[in-house]
């Protein structure tokens, strides 16, 4: 068996292999020690049983998360299935029987670099769709955004995604929104286009993600722990600063992803907000809880660390502005009782009822 994480976003460092079974590593961020994020390929012999371990898993950002987690696997990179793991000893391990010549091996359901490039190109040929690349990333990255509606002039919402490289998750949603606001003939997204302004950012860390980073940029840096000072340490977190200055900001969504709660939850802002903005922002959240039944409350204490201090982006824009601001979290492992209803097409599910919500939160008044 031959495995490769030689690609867009792979992560694995090969510590042995032995016919149809390997011992892996997770290797850590650029420049960071985060790690968590795997994605490799392997190629073997057609039906066989293969079997891994990956030994430092104990060692991970987050081990609380794999005890209720199963790795993915794919033959073409569309369909993608849950094999049977085990958390040992700090050692995660996973067996794919009957295995295809080649197969890929996730954390989740990986957002390829093409995909990006296409779903741009797509909203480039769109009537009323501006694309804008805002500034560029540590390794010269365009840092792409689309904006929806412009000539409405109306409030302002900005969409920002996978500021942690190794979340996924958070670009399938944002393509989901981004699809919605494309589609001519869909009167939600029609009607939220000729009320407001839409930003969206699809990927803000395109080094880490290319590089198969769980958190970092390529410096090391965590985008969403570097809002809080003046001038930001990391390129693309100041000229998403940059931008949202100069234009302005009425509402704010960062998505990510959650390695170890099984559903769907928005972090609780650490800001307080008056009290027309706290409505909206509040009515927001329980019009997603309605749309979608994987949302659940926050987890208890999850405000632990000193949260209006931490720099994450929605305290700074909450601070800054004014406005409702809303880190939304997708899991990474199934959800009891919907399987697995928040892979690839769920999560892009996920994104259109964000649509939906702000449209229905704007069009209210309150």
């Amino acid at each position: 068996m031959e495995i490769t994480a030689d690609f867009d976003g792979g992560n694995v460092i090969v510590d042995n292999v032995k016919g149809p079974s390997a011992s892996l590593r997770i290797r850590p961020d650029s420049n960071a020690p985060f790690f968590q994020w795997f994605y490799f390929r392997a190629e073997g012999v057609a039906g066989e049983k293969r079997q891994f371990a990956i030994g430092n898993a104990a060692h991970a950002s987050y081990p609380g998360a794999w005890p209720r987690y199963r790795v993915l696997a794919s033959a073409d990179h569309i369909n993608w299935q849950r094999l049977p793991t085990n958390y040992v000893n700090g050692v995660l391990t996973f067996t794919h029987e009957r295995a295809p010549e080649t197969a890929s091996y996730a954390f989740f359901v990986p957002y390829p670099e093409t995909r990006r490039r296409a779903l741009l190109t797509v909203a480039t040929g769109t009537q009323g769709v501006e694309r804008r690349s805002i500034g560029r990333s540590v390794q010269d990255r365009s840092l792409d955004m689309l904006v929806f509606g412009e000539e409405t002039g109306g409030e302002r919402i900005w969409v920002i995604a996978r500021q942690h490289a190794g979340e996924p998750m958070a670009e399938w949603a944002a393509e989901g929104l981004v699809r919605r606001l494309l589609d001519q003939d869909d009167e939600v997204a029609t009607e939220l286009k000729a009320r407001t302004t839409i930003s969206v950012i699809p990927n803000a860390n395109p080094d880490g993600s290319a590089l198969g980073n769980l958190r970092a940029n390529a410096d090391g840096v965590d985008l969403n722990r570097d809002w809080k000072e003046a001038a930001s340490a990391s390129p693309e977190v100041a000229a998403i600063k940059r931008a949202v200055e100069h234009d302005g900001v009425d509402y704010f969504i960062d998505l990510h992803g959650d390695e170890t709660r099984p559903y769907i939850w928005v972090v609780p802002s650490a800001v307080h907000l008056d009290p027309v903005a706290a409505r909206k922002a509040l009515h927001f959240v329980l019009e997603l809880a309605r749309l979608q039944p994987e949302l659940q409350p926050p987890p208890v204490g999850i405000e632990g660390e000193d949260a209006a201090k931490a720099g994450m982006s929605v305290n700074f824009i909450a601070t800054t502005f004014g406005c409702p601001a809303w880190t939304l979290e997708l899991p990474f492992p199934e959800v009891p009782g919907f399987s697995d209803s928040l892979l690839a097409d769920g999560c892009m599910r996920f994104g259109r009822s964000c649509i939906e919500a702000l449209n229905v939160v704007i069009g209210s008044g309150k």
